[in-house]
């Protein structure tokens, strides 16, 4: 009869353990105050998953493993796991079964934020100099990159060229969650025949926006904008950073526009 060693005593021990572990476990946890930055927010509409410290990450994820393995055995039942080099094996059994979203957990603690999505359309400078017909065509022009009726909007579309006399790119503005955000950007940027998803405003708020020279104009407009959903033309619009100035740097950082969130559409199959 082959003699039994200790060795296989804590190799048996920690199989048993491991079969009776949950099937997931929340290792990383995020403090309610927790939040990410717009830097980090920027990031993640880019397609970049990379945007929490790996350190922290790691460090989060090894006091909730120890957690864990405090519910489960006392110090001495570890220093015999760990003597027979088994509580290792448990360890990764754990962290193999780590279902945490620290991304998403943060999101929750982050609120919302002031986006804006670029149209085709854009306001020629020099409104100041421009004449009655002049100034329609450009509102026309404005009117059709969004997709909304001209009449129904002409004085709104009016004064946005108006009023943006350094002209700039069409935008439409609104402060909200990051969530449905993000989940329409993962699924475009995540898969290798994007689908095609839908995102729509209704009643917004519209933006001129002259990056260069930090100018601008917003209207409310009446009507839906509707098109197919591109993550390349969405961005936070936080303080200044890469590419020139954000409306926040125009108007300042508790900016509310009018206009309601956009909803998004899925494909159904």
């Amino acid at each position: 009869m082959a003699k039994v060693l200790t060795a296989d005593l804590a190799q048996a021990a920690v199989e048993l353990i491991i079969s009776r572990l949950d099937d997931e476990y929340e290792l990383v946890y995020v403090d309610h105050g927790d939040r990410l930055t717009d830097e980090q927010v920027q990031k993640l509409i880019a397609g970049d998953e990379e945007v929490l410290d790996e350190d922290w990450v790691s460090e989060n994820r090894w006091h909730g493993v120890n957690a864990v393995l405090d519910a489960l055995l006392n110090q001495d039942d570890r220093d015999f796991l760990d003597e027979y080099a088994a509580l290792d094996q448990l360890r990764e059994a754990i962290e193999e079964r780590d279902a945490s979203q620290p991304i998403r957990d943060l999101m929750r603690g982050t609120g919302s934020k002031l986006f804006r999505y670029r149209l085709e359309g854009q306001a020629e400078p020099g409104a100041w100099k421009f004449s009655d017909a002049e100034l329609t065509s450009v509102a026309r022009g404005l009117a059709a990159a969004a997709s909304l009726d001209f009449w129904e909007n002409c004085a709104a579309l009016r004064e946005l060229v108006a009023n943006a006399s350094y002209g700039g790119d069409l935008h439409v503005l609104w402060r909200g969650d990051i969530k449905p955000i993000y989940d329409a950007v993962e699924r475009v940027r995540g898969s290798d025949s994007a689908p095609v998803i839908t995102v729509q405003w209704t009643d917004p708020e519209l933006l001129v926006l002259d990056r260069c020279n930090g100018s601008g104009h917003t209207v409310r407009v009446r009507g839906t904008v509707n098109l197919p959903f591109d993550p390349d033309r969405l961005c936070i619009d936080a303080a200044r950073g890469p590419g020139g100035y954000s409306w926040t740097d125009v108007v300042g950082g508790g900016y509310q526009p009018e206009g309601d969130e956009p909803e998004f559409t899925y494909p159904t199959t």
